[in-house]
Order: C-alpha cells, then sequence, then structure tokens
C-alpha cells in the first residue's frame, strides 16, 4: 500500500487506474509516520458495478471512491471537503464556494493576476479540505481537485468562506455563522450515517464561528476581485507596501 500525506493526515492507499495515481503523485510521503487512514478499495467490485454509473468510466469510479472513503476518515479528523475554489494571497487562504457553472473558479482565476504581488495561487480548485489545527482552521489541497487538476500540497489558515452569486452589480456582504453553515451544507457531502453527521456539524461550526463568511454577488471582472479581496482581507488592494 502506497503512503501520502494529504491535508496533514497520513494515508495509504493503492491507486490502481491513472487519474487517481497521477493526481496522488504530489502527495506521496516518505515520512515515518505510520498511516492513520487506510483506504482499501475492492477493484473486482468496482468493476461489477460499473453498470450502474453509465456516464463514468473505472478510473473515474476509483477516483471517487477513494476520494469518498478519505472524506468519510475526515471528518473524524476533525475536517471536512468543501465544493469549492481556493485561492491564498498575503499567506492565507480564501474558499469561493457556488454550484457548479456558477463561475468560482473564473473568479478564483482572476485574483492570480490581480493579486500576483501577493503571492496569489490556487491551492485547490474543487474540493479542498478544511481541518481545525488547535482549534485554528486551516484549508488544503487534496489530490480531488475537479476537472483541470488544480492543486498543491500545502496548507494555509482559513481567512474567510465566500459564497458566489452571479449578479450585473459587483457587491459583498457578511452572513451570519449560522447562515453560513447551512450553505456549507450545500456544498460538501452529507454522510449516511447520524454519528458522522453529528461530526460535520460540529466541524462546519467551528470553522463559521472562527472565520467570517460573505456573499458575493458579482459579474466576472477584476473589480469584482478587488472588492472581495478588500472586503475579506481587511485591506486595500492598492494599497502601497512598505
Amino acid at each position: 500500500m502506497d503512503k501520502y500525506s494529504i491535508a496533514g493526515i497520513s494515508v495509504g492507499y493503492d491507486a490502481k487506474y491513472d487519474m487517481l495515481r497521477s493526481r496522488s503523485v504530489p502527495y506521496i510521503s516518505e515520512d515515518e509516520r505510520p498511516v492513520q487512514v487506510s483506504i482499501t478499495v475492492d477493484h473486482n467490485e468496482l468493476e461489477k458495478s460499473l453498470p450502474e454509473y453509465p456516464l463514468l468510466d473505472i478510473q473515474t469510479l476509483e477516483y471517487m471512491r477513494v476520494g469518498s472513503l478519505f472524506y468519510t476518515a475526515l471528518l473524524d479528523l476533525g475536517g471536512f471537503l468543501l465544493h469549492a475554489s481556493a485561492v491564498v494571497a498575503d499567506g492565507v487562504a480564501y474558499c469561493f464556494s457556488a454550484p457548479s457553472g456558477t463561475g468560482k473558479s473564473t473568479h478564483t482565476s482572476l485574483w492570480l493576476d490581480t493579486f500576483a504581488d501577493k503571492g496569489a495561487y490556487i491551492i485547490n480548485d474543487d474540493k479542498p479540505a478544511i481541518k481545525l489545527v488547535d482549534g485554528v482552521p486551516y484549508v488544503y489541497g487534496t489530490p480531488f481537485s475537479g476537472k483541470y487538476d488544480i492543486s498543491v500540497n500545502t496548507a494555509a489558515p482559513l481567512k474567510a468562506v465566500c459564497f458566489i452569486e452571479r449578479s450585473q452589480v459587483n457587491s459583498i456582504k457578511r452572513i451570519t455563522p449560522f447562515k453560513a453553515a447551512t450553505m456549507i451544507l450545500d456544498q460538501t457531502i452529507r454522510p449516511d450515517d447520524e454519528a458522522r453527521m453529528d461530526k460535520l456539524f460540529e466541524n462546519i461550526e467551528a470553522v463559521v464561528t472562527s472565520v467570517p463568511s460573505y456573499v458575493l454577488s458579482c459579474n466576472i471582472s477584476r473589480d469584482a476581485a478587488i472588492l472581495a479581496y478588500n472586503e475579506m482581507s481587511g485591506k486595500n488592494a492598492f494599497e502601497t507596501q512598505n
């Protein structure tokens, strides 16, 4: 079983197919820590289940199955995966979440050019892990990185969570922790069993009471990125750097 470091967790699994194997390469671990999470996939059963998923091939199914099993284990370790594009600027992370097709990846790509001087990069473009470390939420890259596989095996403190909605006029408003929690629930995987659902609630509550959350109504423009940065960072995007 190969060993990986994902979200600061030592994870063991064997990747049989190229999608999972290639996306896992940046997460290969050679440290001496014992495996904390061991993921086993029955590939024979996986192949038998293919007719149930006519739009998926076997390598995609393996990739999704391992991601799902990792997510389940992550809940017990103080974390969860969020359907979001997570961008880092000034060394802290901002998670932009929205239903697919809303434009969250397009928005975060604007940050790369607009805030290049602030070291902007995307830590994960589809399913970053948010995990509490000594009560502080951090954002981690994961191999579960969406269509374009944009991901970095690193971590950054979470500065804010932002939910995007389309609008012709750019505006941003802070929302309550309760509202943020309900919106996060719509953009993460809800476990089937009650005990893990309780863990998910606990982890989400810890995040939304630790960092602010916002709704950004925006068009796809540089002005929208500047507005979001100025509000959530508490800085002016054009302030003079000393």
